[in-house]
């Protein structure tokens, strides 16, 4: 993350704006301090963190970082001439602005967009590097393939591969693909696929197929629709199957050593080392109720900022499958209250802060959906904040 060392620093008088970046505020503990910056396309903290030996790192807060990294190295670059820094040392050098993906979509597009799509969806979960998925994408053109994958290189490489190949059906994605399916209308799905999954056998809780995923998986497909699970693991293969037909309305075929259209280059090794690969496919044979669509999580109430700063102290509430810890607290004066925090599922944390000032309360820097751990989550939250 971009930072700069200064062993000089005067902190300059707030608000002030220059070359279109606004330093709104600060709020501070006995460790650090954020500072809000924004310009015309972002809003996100700075930290100052004073060390012992007289020095200063000064650097982007990686929570609130907004997606272009040019944003975080110019406000930084503004401050410390601002603040008359001496730098000893940084990497804030201004790189050039990062062209936007159209391909790679965040949470808000599937909240707020992803219900007019009127085509057949194909959802594959783990892309990795992407063959399979390019491949259905190029000869599928009547359909809308979601990729899903956590791995960041994996994710634009593949965005990437699909601009050179004028790829307009793919939607990409880096989530949770367990909690990302409570945005897909009921029976919108054609086919989700599932291949090499990691095993995680010593952490089997980890793992992408479970009985949430399942149920989850049957009310998205449509009547006839398929959940195509690929493995080289006979563990995973096992547990697979005992999940699948526990299900009811279904059907589950199994294969082995079956060949697809394509192949990714881990699958041809293991072909040539003799290892077996297995195909779990369950069809589905039900309609599904529709849902409601996820809404934001909001506060409903006005929050006492000089109240919570008084009480506060870093607290962990552990709930049913969900989980609230309020780490640290910043304060300017009895004007804002900045509280980080954690909360959600253990498979989903949300890591963000909460803001009360005259306006309320309100979470920052990103939209909360109501996800069921994330409701519960809430509710602990406002409650605490009103006590």
């Amino acid at each position: 993350m971009p930072n700069f060392i200064t062993d000089k620093f005067i902190k300059p008088s707030l608000p002030f704006s220059d070359e279109g970046y606004n330093f709104l505020w600060e709020v501070s503990s006995e460790n650090s301090s954020y500072v809000m910056v924004e310009n015309a396309n972002a809003k996100f903290f700075i930290v100052i963190k004073p060390k012992k030996d007289g020095l200063y790192v000064i650097k982007a807060e990686k929570i609130s970082r907004p997606s272009q990294v040019l944003f975080l190295q110019q406000a930084l670059e503004i401050y410390a001439k601002k603040a008359q820094c001496n730098v000893l040392f940084s990497n804030i050098k201004p790189s050039k602005p990062k062209r936007e993906n159209f391909v790679i979509k965040n949470l808000d597009f599937f909240a707020e967009n992803f219900l007019i799509y009127k085509k057949d969806i194909y959802l594959e979960v783990g892309f990795g590097s992407g063959r399979h998925l390019l491949y259905q994408a190029k000869n599928n053109s009547d359909k809308i393939i979601v990729g899903v994958e956590i791995h960041k290189p994996s994710l634009e490489q593949v965005a990437k591969q699909c601009e050179i190949l004028g790829l307009e059906n793919v939607i990409l994605i880096d989530y949770d693909s367990r909690i990302l399916m409570e945005f897909f209308p009921s029976n919108s799905v054609e086919r989700i696929f599932v291949h090499f999954p990691v095993p995680w056998d010593k952490k089997p809780h980890r793992r992408v197929i479970s009985s949430y995923f399942t149920k989850e998986a049957l009310r998205v497909l449509q009547d006839n629709g398929t959940l195509e699970v690929r493995t080289d693991s006979e563990l995973y293969f096992d547990y697979t199957v005992e999940t699948f037909v526990s299900e009811s309305s279904v059907d589950v075929k199994i294969l082995k050593n079956s060949d697809l259209e394509i192949s990714s280059k881990y699958e041809d090794r293991w072909k040539r080392l003799g290892k077996n690969i297995y195909d779990i496919v369950l069809t589905n044979h039900k309609i599904s109720e529709k849902i409601d669509k996820i809404a934001k999580l909001e506060f409903t109430f006005y929050s006492n900022v000089d109240k919570i700063i008084k009480n506060f102290s870093p607290k962990l509430f552990l709930g049913d499958g969900f989980f609230v810890h309020f780490e640290t607290l910043h304060v300017k004066s009895n004007e804002v209250a900045v509280i980080k925090t954690a909360f959600g599922a253990n498979e989903r944390v949300e890591h963000l802060f909460i803001i009360i000032d005259e306006k309320g309360a309100r979470y920052f820097p990103n939209n909360v959906y109501a996800f069921s751990a994330n409701k519960s989550a809430h509710k602990i939250i406002e409650k605490w904040l009103n006590e």
